[in-house]
């Protein structure tokens, strides 16, 4: 099954080669969860994630479903 990633600002850096400039698609088996996905793309665990699935705050081990969209964010920092 296909899902997209969505990378954002720093987070960018850990997009594969020939991705888009924000976002790339993947092929993922049944079951695979969020946390698969960082680890894949060898994205830091001690990152703080901001995650969302579909629009709506995910998890790290929730499991990804034909066509999500996938995106995840930095900490974010304001004034």
């Amino acid at each position: 099954m296909e899902i997209e990633v969505k990378l954002f600002a720093t987070l960018r850096d850990y997009l594969p080669k020939g991705s888009g400039r924000f976002s790339c698609r993947m092929e993922i088996d049944e079951h695979t969860r969020v946390q698969e996905i960082l680890v894949k793309l060898n994205i830091p665990e001690e990152i703080p994630k901001i995650i969302l699935i579909n629009g709506v705050h995910g998890k790290k081990d929730q499991v990804l479903q034909e066509g999500d969209v996938l995106s995840i964010f930095p900490p974010v920092a304001g004034g």
